[in-house]
């Protein structure tokens, strides 16, 4: 939520009067770290020696986070929402103003459009902001027949501002729901009647409880990352890998100190 905070503060908003915190080592800093160090120096700029190029550059970097990527951001890990949210982000995106910038962040966001399948468009049919009458075209298009090539991933070429989410969705798409184990039966509803169906609700509460690749896996490659090498076989490997994230869940993130506390 640090992001949102000092986003908050940057666009004028008010907050406590607490003193922003030092920043640490950037050399293996996250973007949003990153990014909200930009939002701090934005607002610091008159007390720190900076060029005019620097100055430049961390105001360009400042408003798009601000106004652009902290809301993307925030809603990453939402899963139904996916879809839709990569359609807008590219609307946005061809819209900013700054277009050096936008261009930049588009390549990026089209080099992870790669579960935007056929499979995964499942996850739209659970999202309320999408309306009756192109729900209404995402039923139909579940008769359509799946491609032929099998796809690793999709092209990101292909998807467009302009793109529907009925475009996406085919036969195939069922599978979605067969996986998470759903009852489809509220597909032949209205679905203006959606959100009183028992089926529906039910599926919904399965598909929020997914969790994003993106999350899973930074940590997962952080994990691998630190063990590298730690053990003679790949066998080996994996159990030390399981036996940490094991013992992560039962102990938390305490630090050595506290554990010392704990036992004496």
């Amino acid at each position: 939520m640090k992001n949102f905070s000092v986003s908050y503060l940057f666009l004028g908003g008010e907050g406590p009067a607490k003193p922003f915190r030092c920043p640490g080592a950037l050399h293996q800093a996250r973007w949003m770290a990153k990014a909200v160090y930009c939002l701090k120096l934005q607002m610091l700029k008159s007390q720190l020696s900076l060029t005019g190029r620097e100055k430049a550059g961390v105001e360009r970097v400042a408003l798009f986070v601000a106004l652009v990527y902290c809301k993307q951001w925030h809603e990453a890990p939402i899963s139904v929402k996916a879809p839709l949210n990569d359609v807008l982000f590219l609307e946005i995106l061809k819209t900013y103003p700054d277009q050096t910038i936008a261009k930049a962040a588009e390549q990026a966001l089209r080099r992870h459009l790669w579960y935007v399948s056929e499979e995964n468009a499942g996850l739209a049919f659970f999202d309320s902001r999408i309306d009756v009458e192109e729900k209404k075209q995402m039923v139909k298009a579940l008769d359509k027949p799946a491609s032929k090539k099998e796809l690793k991933q999709l092209e990101g070429k292909k998807m467009t501002m302009s793109s529907s989410l009925s475009s996406f969705v085919t036969s195939k798409t069922r599978s979605f729901f067969q996986k998470l184990d759903a009852d489809e039966g509220f597909l032949a509803k209205d679905p203006a009647l959606w959100e009183e169906d028992d089926r529906f609700k039910d599926a919904r509460k399965w598909a929020l409880g997914l969790r994003v690749v993106n999350d899973a896996a930074e940590r997962g490659i952080a994990l691998v990352q630190r063990y590298l090498g730690s053990t003679k076989s790949a066998a080996q490997e994996k159990y030390l890998l399981q036996l940490v994230h094991h013992h992560r869940k039962l102990v938390g993130r305490e630090k050595k100190e506290d554990l010392q506390k704990k036992a004496f």
